[in-house]
């Protein structure tokens, strides 16, 4: 089998699921939480995966995903996820596979579907999270893929 360098194996994951930007593990805010900034344009939201990297104790803590535009209403990525209590280290969840409904929770350890979610074309502004049932101590981490849209458009971890 033959072995790559990293930069091409990253430039084949461009390729296919686009570009990705990468946010930290963090506490679960209580309220809402900017997760990533969307700056100089539209762009093709591919993925949006989050990760429990410590467990998630007994609170019922439930995520929406909703895009929060500079200008005009918010959009609702997904409702309000199952709850997400007493979850390990290594579950994730995922954008929906159809538009406002909740996010798809891969409960065990190991995988999420990536990729049955529709692609969103996402103005400028923030993506966030908002959430339900009370703060949880668990820490996640959130990746996103993208492709520009506008010329200049690009994406930050907030």
């Amino acid at each position: 089998m033959a072995s790559y360098a990293p930069s091409t194996r990253q430039r084949i994951a461009d390729i296919r699921l686009g570009l990705r930007v990468d946010r930290t593990a963090q506490a679960i805010p209580v309220t809402t939480d900017v997760l990533f900034t969307v700056t100089g344009g539209r762009i093709a939201l591919l993925g949006l995966i989050g990760e429990i990297t410590s467990l998630f104790d007994a609170t019922a803590t439930t995520l929406l995903v909703t895009c929060n535009a500079d200008t005009g209403a918010d959009t609702v990525l997904s409702i309000a996820s199952a709850a997400l209590n007493d979850r390990e280290a290594g579950v994730c969840v995922a954008l929906p596979a159809t538009a406002g409904t909740g996010l798809i929770d891969s409960v065990t350890e190991g995988a999420v579907i990536l990729g049955a979610n529709p692609v969103w074309a996402v103005a400028a502004g923030s993506i966030d999270i908002t959430v339900g049932g009370g703060a949880n101590a668990g820490l996640m981490k959130w990746t996103l893929f993208y492709v520009p849209i506008d010329s200049g458009a690009y994406v930050t971890a907030a």
